[in-house]
């Protein structure tokens, strides 16, 4: 089983992967994570980015300096859809070409893969199942300013820039309320595995 984990900032995807990894077994794929991995110099995105946004972009090492790059996409639509056209289909790629690997040796491995960005990267298209990771406001945004010290400004620009519930929800197959306590994650967890 391939289950897809999307949500807002700080509605505890992670948490729910943990659960998922520690108490179930599943290979977890973060998407962000996947997405360091192609950039990485040697590969065929590293050379495209390169190519389309200059060698500015290049820390000394050759690796793309991603907050640099971040900078040049936050308000320039058009460029940014570029970067995720050459990232999110190299993702996909390696995801199914690990779940292969893995597979082979497994034959009843199961999987996570976890994008706040799934639907618009197309990330949905490899999983059976889709399950949003839900938390009320005001749980969020205490938990990013707790977590990553970030401003309500921030957080703002953040929550624009990603789906609203009401679509999150329209589009999942499964909503988990995680605004509550960890053990509660945990019995929603598996009532869901056990269906």
């Amino acid at each position: 089983m391939i289950i897809g984990i999307t949500g807002g900032i700080g509605t505890g995807k992670s948490t729910v992967l943990r659960i998922l990894k520690d108490r179930y077994f599943f290979h977890i794929f973060e998407s962000d994570k996947m997405g360091h991995e192609v950039m990485k110099p040697g590969t065929k995105v590293h050379e495209d980015i390169v190519q389309y946004f200059g060698y500015e972009i290049l820390k000394p090492d050759e690796f793309i300096d991603r907050e640099k790059l971040g900078e040049i996409v936050f308000n320039n639509q058009e460029k940014l859809e570029y970067l995720n056209s050459l990232i999110h289909p190299a993702v996909i790629r390696e995801i199914k070409e690990r779940i292969d690997r893995i597979k082979d040796t497994e034959k009843d491995a199961d999987f996570v893969v976890e994008s706040a960005l799934l639907f618009e990267s197309g990330f949905d298209s490899i999983c059976d199942q889709v399950w949003y990771v839900y938390a009320d406001n005001e749980t969020r945004r205490k938990r990013i300013k707790e977590e990553r010290g970030m401003s309500d400004e921030k957080i703002d620009s953040i929550v624009t820039q990603q789906l609203n519930d009401e679509e999150f929800k329209n589009r999942a197959d499964v909503v988990l309320d995680n605004s509550n306590s960890f053990d509660k994650t945990i019995d929603m967890i598996q009532k869901l595995l056990e269906i």
